[in-house]
């Protein structure tokens, strides 16, 4: 038996330095080839250290992965090295999502996330309706994305869904975990899209309106988005049924009176205080947008952003002291709580959409270039098409707010071209940019699907493009719906 043994040891590592290898090269040398114009030679090195490490992230490993295609970053002159390292781990969604992670696992630790997925699973109206609780935890992770942003709605997200999951009893890699995974992603990503001032539409339909000087109808936007929203998610729900078919039967068989008690319900002291975080993490993130500008509170959250939020929610737990402990140790939380292979995967692709929108590289010019002969002449719904196709595909391997601004012009140009109205594929490409969670390289968010351990990879490329395909058809159907209804 000894040798079969080694035989298998020694496929498996020819097999790995096999996928190294390839790895290598591609990061390495792909930057030699000739480019095709527009692109350039800066922009092949560009594309080599990102293709080669989204190779390895599926092949190999995250982590040192990762940082080799940090070193070649700058090896290959694509950025300097310090500047590197500040705009990856020093940049405000990493940090962010360090200490989202150390926020999660304090309410996990204090059985926090456990009371609110044994609430969600004990609802009446859920009870032996599994989908039905899969819509509803949807729903409230993009409403949640809506009102704060894609990360920490996410991130929360996966912290109910973890512990409703083992309080059910599922595994890592069983089907229905690994599709909720991805159906956080997918809901967060869609509430992103919901209200026209905040994050990506923001800038997007700003980007619009300084180049037109016209308004975009806010309220036709919501109207577009809030059902684009609803749909996907039921098209979600149903391609979950129907097509992905995971086992539900711990969910439809469980029996919550003999797993949960009246005691059970009940909120300790300490936890009702972390409640109280959670809702303020949630209403903190929020209020810039709410509240009048010149308004100290608003002008205070507004300063330290996002990030600082949850840096100060975290500074605040760790100086509160219960019984002569930290509410939260930090040594103990980030060992336990920060996934290092997502912050990872962030540090690497967040500083490379500059590079990859950088008129330099020419790989935006050189993908817009392939694709504008698709857009046609004077058909308004053959534009519309095109340019949410054109949208959703490059959103998938360069950043989304980028690609939503550098499509603003081509749809000015048209659209005052054609004499169209701008409106429809204005929403249109907002909505469709926000669909960015196939490659790493398309979102944090999707960063982060791709490191989460309750997942495989090949999960997601079985699911996500048919979320994306699906989606694009709804949203379009959508916003072509809304255009005769208001325009």
């Amino acid at each position: 038996m000894a040798a079969p043994e080694r035989t298998a040891k020694a496929s498996i590592d020819v097999k790995r330095c096999f996928h190294i290898a390839v790895f290598l090269a591609i990061t390495f040398f792909f930057g030699r080839l000739d480019p095709t114009p527009p692109l350039t030679p800066y922009g092949m090195n560009v594309l080599g250290a990102l293709i080669g490490v989204v190779y390895a992230w599926i092949f190999i490993d995250v982590i040192w992965p990762s940082m080799i295609g940090l070193l070649a970053i700058g090896l290959l002159d694509i950025m300097p090295i310090n500047t590197l390292f500040n705009k990856g781990f020093g940049d405000p969604t990493v940090v962010m999502m360090i200490f989202i992670f150390v926020f999660s696992t304090v309410l996990d630790s204090y059985g926090v996330t456990r009371w609110i997925s044994m609430w969600f699973v004990s609802r009446r109206c859920v009870k032996g309706r599994p989908w039905l609780l899969s819509f509803a935890l949807l729903l409230a992770i993009s409403v949640l994305g809506g009102l704060s942003s894609a990360t920490p709605a996410c991130v929360i997200g996966w912290s109910l869904m973890y512990g409703m999951f083992k309080f059910c009893g599922y595994e890592k890699h069983e089907g229905y975990p690994m599709m909720m995974v991805i159906g956080a992603v997918f809901a967060s990503q869609l509430g992103m899209a919901l209200i026209p001032f905040k994050s990506l539409p923001l800038v997007a339909i700003s980007a619009y309106e300084g180049l037109s000087g016209a308004t975009v109808n806010y309220t036709i936007y919501m109207f577009a988005s809030f059902l684009s929203c609803l749909l996907c998610l039921l098209a979600f729900i149903l391609i979950g049924k129907f097509l992905l078919r995971p086992d539900l039967s711990k969910l439809t068989g469980l029996d919550i009176k003999t797993l949960i008690t009246d005691e059970d319900m009940k909120l300790s002291g300490v936890q009702k205080l972390l409640f109280a975080f959670l809702i303020a993490l949630i209403l903190f993130m929020m209020l810039p947008g709410f509240l009048p500008r010149d308004l100290a509170v608003a002008v205070f959250f507004k300063k330290i952003g996002n990030t600082g939020v949850c840096v100060l929610l975290v500074a605040l737990l760790a100086a509160i002291k219960v019984n002569g402990k930290a509410l939260c140790p930090w040594r103990a939380m980030v060992n336990e709580g920060v996934a290092w292979p997502i912050i990872f995967i962030l540090a690497f692709v967040l500083p490379l959409s500059g590079p990859i929108s950088d008129p330099r590289s020419g790989i935006t010019a050189f993908m817009l270039e392939i694709l504008t002969p698709f857009f046609g002449t004077g058909s308004g719904i053959k534009f519309l098409i095109c340019i949410g196709i054109v949208g959703v595909i490059l959103t998938q391997f360069i950043n989304n707010t980028a690609i939503s601004v550098a499509l603003m012009p081509v749809i000015f140009s048209y659209c005052t071209a054609n004499g169209m109205l701008a409106e429809q594929p204005v929403i249109l490409v907002t909505v469709a940019c926000c669909l960015a969670f196939l490659t790493p390289a398309a979102s944090s968010t999707a960063a982060m699907l791709h490191g989460n351990d309750w997942i495989t990879t090949r999960a997601i490329w079985r699911t996500a493009p048919i979320l994306v395909v699906a989606s694009l058809c709804i949203v379009t159907a959508v916003v072509i719906l809304t255009g005769k209804i208001f325009l």
